[in-house]
């Protein structure tokens, strides 16, 4: 895990992502992202990212508010200010960036430029798929007692256990103080 962490954040960009200028509506935005099975959008003010749209924004600052989505501008709800990362930042530098800003996706820049966007979900899948499988538990071999969890060798020595300390016990007929 330590190896992904260290390595630059230029490694898990991914480069399908909309950009949009802050005067499209809500409604512009939406048909966009559903064409493209997109949920963010990066909005440009004045030809630089400026904000970030995602589909909870639009479901929280819109729909709930009963904004009409005609004429509300994605500049006027998108995230801002805009952060970003550098391309030669590394990724747990990156993964700080967002969890300190409650965040999961943060764009990549490079020399001025939007190269990217490092997701967290992405980075989280890369450091699953690099763990260390589980050895899978071994059941006890034998049989075991319904009552109590007990595990014996064969059925025999499980007869002569409920026997003994179930039924002589009373336990089992609701008298737990009887002993013969």
């Amino acid at each position: 895990m330590r190896e992904i962490l260290d390595q630059p954040v230029s490694r898990y960009i991914i480069r399908d992502f909309l950009v949009l200028e802050a005067s499209k509506n809500i409604v512009e935005a939406a048909k966009l992202m559903k064409e493209k099975e997109i949920d963010f959008i990066i909005v440009m003010e004045d030809g630089k990212p400026a904000g970030m749209l995602t589909l909870r924004d639009i479901v929280y600052k819109v729909v709930s508010e009963g904004r009409d989505p005609r004429k509300t501008k994605i500049g006027e709800i998108s995230s801002k200010p805009l952060l970003t990362v550098d391309s030669k930042s590394k990724v747990g530098e990156a993964i700080k960036l967002m969890i300190d800003n409650d965040i999961r996706r943060l764009p990549v820049i490079d020399s001025g430029m939007l190269l990217g966007v490092i997701v967290l979900r992405a980075v989280f899948g890369h450091i699953l798929e690099k763990s260390i499988p589980l050895v899978e538990l071994e059941a006890p071999e034998g049989v075991g007692c319904p009552y109590c969890g007990s595990v014996f060798k064969s059925r025999e020595e499980l007869s002569k256990h409920i026997d003994r300390v179930h039924i002589g016990a009373g336990i089992l007929e609701g008298a737990a103080g009887r002993r013969e």
